[in-house]
């Protein structure tokens, strides 16, 4: 999976740069340079998002609408082509079905707008903030739109009707920086403000459910975990990253970068590690499994590069199709720590890995282990009941968790499917009312032809 990261070079231009972690560093992909000016490809890009199918990266711009690019960073094209409709984008996500993107900045009126890529054209606006957009996301599997600005307040839009569901207003007046809806639980609404406070809402009764942190250093981000249930991460200026569970009044789990504001974040899809970005140019990928309150960044760090001369303001990670829907287990705490896909190959397993690679290299085949010559083998040293009693054992408790986590594997896998067919019958659904509206139009065009020509002298 591929990291997007926006920020800035050397001389203050802004930049996007794809990296790829690998066995046992970062490989820079690609990077795209631009200046502030009007004239530029790309402009001042301010946020990004990888669309569902990972083909395309979306960035938002100061001056150029939403920017399209290939994930060597090729151009694909704007939207909308006209960059004066949209004004800057400071948000952007896409549908489930890659279809729509939305974008959320400063035009007058209009601080969301869904763009339809398939008809190249405006699907929906939305409006309602004072002091425009500054975050915006996708929520109730596709069907809604959470936004939030410099007022503090979070509009929760209904994306098909077009009307207003929820406005959430907090208890003190604070700029919105960040908004997260759940997977699992979609009426769920976390947001991160200016002053530092951290706050979830049920979006369906319209409330406040609790606030998770208090006032404090600046929290500029937040996000929900994509695999554990509850538990959200959030980086603050003062250089914590945190990991708490809503249910929780503490946090589970947090480290603190010295000498330097942490200003972005992005989970890997796993949950296993978030990778964070620093007002000094850092990207730094940490298991989020080593995380408590005294750990040290070292200790969780599984990789760290100088993505950019100057900040780092906006992470956006690739997300596994759904075809190759892959599961991992919740995020443990302690010594035995689970295999991730983002742990670098000379951490996993290690002993098991140099005895294999110690026989390939030397021409000798694995050895094949023989339950009749083990048992003979080891009798002699502990005695074979003994042996033969704590070996099975160890079989029937791997099985055990062998078939649990395959249970696991596909009650979680049934879940997506079902989502995926959720999303799929919704699309279809809404393609049919398209379809009756364009006859219906079609119909009355018609229909006024014929009465022009009747109503015409011959």
């Amino acid at each position: 999976m591929l990291l997007a990261s926006v920020g800035r070079s050397r001389n203050g231009a802004s930049e996007v740069r794809i990296h790829a972690p690998e066995a046992s560093s970062v490989v820079l992909v690609a990077s795209s340079l631009a200046s502030s000016s009007a004239n530029d490809s790309l402009g001042e890009a301010l946020c990004a998002k990888w669309s569902p199918t990972n083909g395309a990266l979306a960035v938002g711009t100061a001056d150029r609408g939403c920017v399209l690019f290939k994930p060597d960073l090729t151009p694909l094209g704007y939207v909308p082509e006209d960059a004066r409709e949209i004004g800057e984008v400071h948000a952007i996500d896409f549908s489930a079905g890659s279809r729509f993107l939305a974008a959320g900045g400063s035009a007058a009126g209009e601080e969301v707008v869904v763009w339809d890529l398939k008809r190249k054209r405006k699907h929906r606006a939305f409006a309602g903030h004072e002091r425009g957009v500054t975050t915006m996301k996708y929520g109730g599997f596709g069907r809604i739109i959470g936004s939030g600005g410099g007022s503090g307040t979070i509009i929760v839009h209904d994306v098909e009707s077009g009307a207003t569901k929820a406005k959430l207003t907090p208890p003190t007046a604070s700029g919105v920086n960040s908004v997260d809806f759940s997977q699992y639980a979609p009426e769920n609404l976390v947001s991160a403000y200016a002053d530092g406070t951290v706050r979830l809402w049920d979006t369906e009764a319209g409330q406040l459910t609790s606030t998770l942190t208090v006032r404090g250093s600046e929290c500029y981000q937040v996000a929900f975990s994509p695999t554990t249930p509850g538990l959200v991460g959030y980086v603050k200026s003062d250089g914590r990253v945190v990991l708490q569970d809503v249910a929780s009044p503490t946090p589970s789990g947090a480290v603190t970068f010295k000498g330097t504001q942490v200003t972005s974040m992005a989970w890997h899809y796993s949950g296993f590690a978030l990778a964070i970005g620093t007002s000094d140019g850092r990207v730094s990928w940490l298991d989020t499994r080593k995380m408590s309150g005294g750990t040290q960044v070292s200790q969780c760090q599984l990789y760290e590069t100088n993505a950019h001369e100057g900040g780092v303001y906006a992470l956006a990670w690739q997300q596994p199709l759904p075809q190759s829907f892959q599961v991992e287990s919740t995020p443990a705490r302690g010594d035995n720590i689970p295999d991730s896909p983002m742990t670098p190959l000379a951490d996993k397993s290690a002993g098991l890995i140099h005895k294999d690679s110690h026989h390939k290299q030397n021409g000798i085949p694995p050895p094949e282990l023989d339950r009749q010559e083990l048992h003979l083998t080891k009798s002699s040293e502990t005695g074979s009941s003994a042996l033969f009693s704590e070996l099975s054992s160890l079989v029937e408790g791997a099985v055990e968790k062998l078939g649990s986590d395959i249970s696991l594997r596909v009650r979680d896998l049934h879940l997506e499917l079902l989502r995926q067919h959720q999303l799929q019958q919704e699309e279809n659904a809404r393609m049919f009312v398209e379809l009756h509206q364009t006859q219906r139009e079609m119909a009355d065009e018609i229909a006024a032809l014929r009465a022009e020509l009747k109503n015409r002298p011959h």
